[in-house]
């Protein structure tokens, strides 16, 4: 029920703050009886659940309880001030606080009330360092209550929120909230982890996932969501240079993933279906076509086409045929569906083989270029990089 520093690491601690949780011991009518069973620990029975530094002022910390209480140090734990919401009473779970990137009077609390049989959602959100507070939880499904709630580092107003059942996102700082489930499994989200473009999803007992690259989450807004056609900036990426022996592939039935592809992401964005062919053009600096690719199969065409893939979810076998077919992700046209979707270009000529097995080297592209879609009548160009893997002396 203490909050305790490190500054050196690890090797020492010091406390800094008093007992941070509720002095009295309530059992609320409601409370169910294997927690009410519990309530007689010395007189106590709450613990420090949540802390969040802010990343802007270094003696800024917010601080959760599970016992229901809310408090924030602006000066390094000399003083502490109780900043709980009214709506937030005893037995009230405050699962996450997250300090803004930034703004540092504002942060966001996540709080779970299911013991008190209250499943609903409950976000806060503060603008005022904790003066006063709003209940953000619009478009969220009643009756399934919140574990985490986390804020972009680099798209203001961009929150991910983690419930019992799925993931959600808000592009509004929390006033709408719409499902960021897509392939996740339905199950309770109990933590999201921001890392550079990566979105990573931690769940409950259904394993670890990630969102590869989620520049497009970034870059949403209502102009690309009335566009008849989008395609979205990809981030930069680093073409990585493959080992030079095949390895020994894990076995089929082991509880793994295949990694991300091995190439560059390119989001888009159709609001109808596509009346004809739907492709992207890889352009060098020059502007000539260096790859094509297409929503029709037989399109794929270019100096040095690099392979595509659609889906995003590939092997990263990087089109090269050295491996069994089983493991070999099969190449997919792009769609021309209306919704969000993403094809990988693979910057490699991909005529030459690895690993001893012979053949003309394929040629890497590395360096600026640029992607240009065409669907439905229109065309968008954006830039994107390559950068060559840094571990290699060329």
């Amino acid at each position: 029920q203490y909050v305790f520093r490190s500054n050196d690491s690890a090797a020492t601690w010091s406390q800094i703050s008093p007992d941070l949780t509720r002095a009295e011991i309530v059992v609320p009518p409601s409370l169910d009886k294997a927690a009410a069973d519990q309530v007689d620990r010395n007189g106590r029975r709450g613990v420090v659940y949540t802390i969040a530094p802010s990343p802007l002022r270094a003696p800024m910390v917010w601080v959760g309880t599970d016992d229901g209480l809310m408090h924030l140090t602006l000066d390094d734990g000399k003083n502490w001030r109780n900043v709980t919401p009214a709506a937030v009473t005893p037995w009230s779970r405050v699962t996450m606080m997250d300090a803004s990137a930034f703004d540092a009077a504002v942060a966001y609390a996540s709080v779970d009330r299911h013991q008190l049989q209250d499943f609903d959602p409950y976000i806060y959100r503060t603008r005022d360092s904790g003066n006063t507070w709003q209940r953000i939880t619009a478009g969220l499904p009643a009756g399934v209550y919140v574990h985490t709630i986390k804020s972009d580092p680099i798209k203001r107003g961009l929150l991910f929120a983690g419930t019992e059942r799925g993931a959600f996102v808000s592009f509004d700082d929390g006033d709408h909230w719409q499902s960021l489930q897509l392939n996740l499994p339905v199950t309770s989200v109990r933590d999201f982890q921001i890392y550079e473009n990566d979105l990573i999803v931690g769940t409950h007992g259904r394993g670890i996932w990630v969102i590869d690259s989620m520049v497009a989450l970034r870059q949403i807004d209502d102009s690309i969501a009335s566009s008849s056609a989008y395609l979205f900036r990809p981030a930069e990426s680093v073409y990585v240079a493959q080992g030079g022996d095949n390895g020994t592939p894990t076995q089929k039935d082991e509880a793994t993933f295949p990694n991300a592809e091995n190439g560059v992401f390119l989001d888009y964005f159709l609001k109808t279906d596509a009346s004809g062919p739907v492709t992207i053009d890889i352009l060098d600096s020059s502007g000539a076509t260096i790859a094509t690719l297409s929503s029709t199969p037989s399109a794929v065409a270019g100096a040095g086409a690099g392979a595509a893939r659609g889906g995003g979810a590939g092997a990263g076998i990087d089109g090269i045929p050295n491996t069994s077919p089983i493991w070999r992700v099969p190449q997919e046209p792009m769609s021309a569906k209306a919704g969000m979707h993403r094809v990988v270009w693979v910057p490699t000529s991909g005529g030459g083989r690895r690993g001893g097995f012979g053949g003309a080297p394929a040629t890497t592209f590395v360096g600026t270029f640029s992607a240009r879609l065409t669907a439905n009548g229109q065309t968008m160009t954006q830039p994107l990089v390559v950068k060559p893997d840094p571990r290699l002396p060329t």
